[in-house]
């Protein structure tokens, strides 16, 4: 009896001990993704980064151009917590109601990641904004959160855009990566009506649980317990449950017609998540698949073909009047 006992002990003490060490390993994954000081997600994409964006691209005029702007920079706390939010504003050069909120992806800024884009709205007569998302670039704020509180604050920018600039703003939201799965989880929200004539999204995820069970799945990493280990301390942490970000089941209910772009050959977020995306899709639509464009690249991959459709999507949705 006595040894039954102590068999049944050290199997407690033992259960709890693995309890706790899965416990704290998906604290510490949960750490490394969603906080802004974790460093293995830096350094596993500088050393990927020709794998997840392809080969390195020359010098090109629209990023020197863009450095040559002089942009005016605002400021706003989050309705949320109170975070305080970065925000760059480019001014067409003559008066215009036409605006473009720019969105960017996972640890970018949104100069660098509309580094190229931003001649090209700006050349069209577009007031741009570039917004950084809550702990990324300049903004304040601790974790990244894939989209659920970086669609609040933008609804927050759209405001600004229509109290401080002009309130009949007709405005483009053009995202990529995270900042296209952010927008697209605005598309189904009536608050950006009438002002949002259409939205962007390139190389959005379906939703943040299927992009991460596609990471793990490719590193071979058993996944289903670890995600919802980590959906258990984002719960806590951060109050939401990742599989509540869906982009896909945003569009479903999409109020604004989208552009969906992806690159044919993007191995970090797949490509069939945009045409799934693109099928779930309940409002008016098109998609454009760029050859040879990796993750995040199909606009220098094929500026041409990029801007043909933003031109298609900007002379069907919006008004060329300006204020």
């Amino acid at each position: 009896m006595k040894k039954k006992k102590n068999r049944a002990k050290k199997l407690l003490i033992g259960s709890a001990a693995v309890g706790a060490a899965f416990a704290g390993l998906c604290g510490l994954v949960h750490y490394e993704i969603f906080d802004r000081k974790a460093t293995i997600p830096t350094r596993a994409f500088e050393s990927n980064k020709s794998k997840i964006e392809g080969p390195p691209l020359p010098p090109d005029p629209r990023e020197a151009w863009l450095k040559e702007q002089t942009f005016e920079e605002h400021t706003m706390q989050s309705a949320l917590d109170g975070t305080t939010l970065q925000g760059y504003y480019l001014p067409a050069d003559t008066v215009s109601d036409r605006f473009v909120v720019c969105s960017h992806g996972y640890r970018s800024r949104g100069k660098r990641e509309f580094r190229l884009m931003t001649k090209f709205y700006h050349d069209k007569g577009y007031n741009v904004l570039l917004v950084d998302h809550r702990a990324s670039g300049e903004s304040d704020g601790r974790r990244i959160t894939f989209g659920m509180k970086e669609s609040a604050d933008l609804l927050q920018w759209i405001d600004w855009v229509r109290d401080e600039k002009c309130a009949d703003a007709q405005i483009v939201l053009h995202g990529v990566s995270m900042g296209a799965a952010t927008v697209l989880l605005l598309s189904d929200r009536e608050e950006i009506l009438p002002n949002v004539k259409f939205i962007v999204a390139d190389c959005a995820y379906t939703g943040v649980v299927d992009e991460f069970r596609g990471v793990l799945e490719k590193a071979h990493i058993p996944h289903r317990a670890l995600i919802a280990g980590v959906d258990a301390v984002n719960r806590v942490s951060s109050g939401f449950s990742l599989h509540a970000v869906s982009p896909n089941e945003s569009v479903k209910h999409a109020v604004v017609p989208i552009l969906f772009i992806h690159g044919k050959s993007d191995t970090f977020v797949p490509t069939q998540m945009s045409r799934e995306n693109y099928a779930a899709c309940t409002t008016e639509k098109d998609l454009l698949l760029v050859d040879g464009a990796a993750h995040a690249s199909s606009y220098p991959t094929d500026s041409a073909a990029y801007e043909a459709k933003l031109e298609k999507f900007m002379d069907k949705y919006v008004d060329k009047e300006t204020v």
